[in-house]
């Protein structure tokens, strides 16, 4: 059987889950699929690249499943709401959660993958919102990008408080600069 992109970053995020990042090597992914380290080298640079991928893949299956619950509501500001409440709910619960040192660590590249791919769903939505006129700003990308930094700030601000009222203004900032 083939080797694929997806079966290495099966095996890692697997090891991952076992031992953690630090404690998981390339060659500990090379002896689970029985291959040559060279092997897993031809389809990811390096241990982080393979992170980054694998991280991809979880924040890429987040947004499918957030845009899945958001589909049947009537308005794209509707839809912009729910992904705004759905990604600062989801980034209280891992503010409240304990963080080792290994985790501090990669949560930075961790973080900046979910909002790249929450960035991407707030595009299609923002933009969609536009088109139609429900939306009087966001056909161009300094909207998507204000829209998106207002989400990292109320993520941040969870991160220094997980008790923080964040959501509602965050939402109604959210609404007002689609609106304004």
């Amino acid at each position: 059987m083939a080797v694929t992109r997806e079966r290495i970053a099966d095996s890692f995020e697997a090891c991952l889950g076992r031992r953690g990042y630090r404690s998981t090597s390339v060659e500990d992914i090379a002896r689970d699929l029985r291959i040559s380290k060279k092997t897993i080298y031809v389809h990811f640079e390096s241990k982080d690249e393979l992170y980054a991928y694998v991280v991809g893949r979880r924040a890429a299956a987040d947004c499918e499943r957030i845009a899945d619950a958001l589909k049947d509501f009537a308005t794209d500001a509707a839809r912009v709401e729910g992904l705004v409440r759905s990604v600062l709910a989801e980034t209280r619960e891992r503010a409240d959660s304990p963080r080792d040192a290994e985790s501090a660590s990669l949560s930075l590249a961790r973080e900046r993958i979910y909002f790249d791919a929450y960035t991407d769903l707030l595009r299609r939505y923002i933009r969609s919102g536009w088109a139609s006129g429900e939306f009087t700003t966001g056909g161009d990308e300094i909207t998507v990008r204000l829209v998106s930094g207002l989400l990292i700030a109320g993520a941040r601000m969870y991160s220094e408080d997980a008790e923080a009222a964040v959501e509602g203004p965050v939402t109604e900032a959210v609404i007002r600069v689609l609106t304004c």
